[in-house]
């Protein structure tokens, strides 16, 4: 004996609640939005989908994720702005989108891979960073951050590919004729650091030789400027 199911009463539902043809749902969804009680949910028939297109998404109230087409039934309230559910836009670096009235930001930037010799460079100005030669011949212009992939040893112990940022740039110096002693006033400046204020240090653990591992503390920058050089003069 076979066993048919018929589906189309599910799919005829699915599709009203999507393209908001039913008078009844689009009520329901306004409500449960003015309430803020929307949950973010992914359909069945939709689920199987590992990762959808964006254009199998958006317009039927959905926005694609890694999880696949998920819920934006509410709108968003951005800054006075009121953006409609799945939709996207572009704020300065990042690209937002409205899923089930909250605003979602991401950094527009491609995965960067720096050739041997390069570093990763922050450019003033600019959103992503970009590849510069880790010693070029002519000194970097001016102090700015920088990070490197290395591999840390200690002893037997060791970790590759370890992100780690670092100062490098020109800052200016200069001494002065003054009319008093010491009649000559320097005055130093050099490329220093300010330290992430909400994460200041990395805790990391090099694998050893023996099977152990061996705890270190990586100072992490956040980022870079010209200061007083120690026993120099503002």
């Amino acid at each position: 004996m076979k066993l048919i199911i018929d589906l189309r009463p599910r799919v005829l539902w699915y599709q009203r609640v999507l393209t908001g043809s039913s008078g009844r749902g689009a009520r329901r969804r306004r409500s449960r939005c003015a309430r803020g009680a929307a949950k973010t949910f992914i359909p069945p028939l939709l689920s199987t989908a590992a990762a959808p297109s964006r254009a199998a998404c958006v317009g039927r109230g959905f926005t694609a994720t890694l999880r696949g087409c998920v819920s934006a039934l509410c709108p968003c309230h951005d800054q006075g702005i009121l953006r409609e559910a799945g939709s996207e836009w572009d704020e300065g670096c990042v690209t937002c989108h409205c899923v089930n009235g909250k605003k979602l930001c991401q950094l527009r930037c491609s995965p960067l891979n720096c050739d041997e010799g390069e570093v990763k460079v922050e450019e003033p100005g600019s959103c992503c960073p970009v590849c510069r030669k880790q010693f070029p011949d002519e000194p970097v212009p001016e102090c700015r951050r920088h990070v490197q992939v290395k591999n840390i040893t200690k002893g037997n112990c060791r970790l590759d590919n370890v992100e780690v940022s670092f100062c490098r740039g020109r800052c200016l110096s200069r001494t002065d004729v003054i009319l008093e002693e010491p009649y000559l006033q320097s005055v130093c400046k050099c490329c220093s650091y300010r330290l992430d204020p909400d994460n200041p240090v990395r805790f990391l653990s090099l694998q050893c030789e023996s099977g152990e591992s061996e705890p270190i503390v990586l100072p992490v920058i956040h980022s870079c400027e010209c200061a007083s050089c120690q026993g120099g003069e503002e």
